[in-house]
């Protein structure tokens, strides 16, 4: 008898994420590997900011993530309220991110947050 496998939408596909469930967003710490060139006025940088790009963000995959957006050197770092779970985030200034919640992970871009930073 041949066997079936079924494969389900896993958490980190795009219909998983609910950026209406996204709660307490806070700015915690930021990070450049090149401080001269990418400082913290080029990330959100108020929480509110923040809370904004989840707001605005699609998700995507890691192929269109790596072949259609750039690579940024500094990233703003903090956490948030996710369905009753605390949450790990990251949002470069490059306008991606990645969400962490309990095991799971989402990509996301925003294509429209550059009025987000305040200089």
């Amino acid at each position: 008898m041949a066997g079936v496998v079924l494969i389900s939408a896993c958490a980190t596909g795009p219909s998983a994420f609910r950026a209406d469930a996204v709660r307490d967003v806070y700015v915690a710490d930021f990070e450049s590997t090149e401080p001269q060139r990418c400082t913290s006025a080029d990330v959100p940088n108020r929480h509110a900011d923040a809370a904004a790009f989840f707001r605005r963000a699609k998700l995507v995959d890691a192929k269109t993530l790596h072949d259609h957006y750039e690579h940024a050197p500094c990233a703003a770092l903090g956490v948030l309220h996710y369905q009753g779970l605390t949450c790990a985030w990251r949002i470069t200034a490059a306008w991606t991110g990645v969400l962490r919640c309990d095991g799971r992970e989402w990509l996301l871009v925003c294509d429209d947050c550059e009025d987000l930073l305040r200089r």
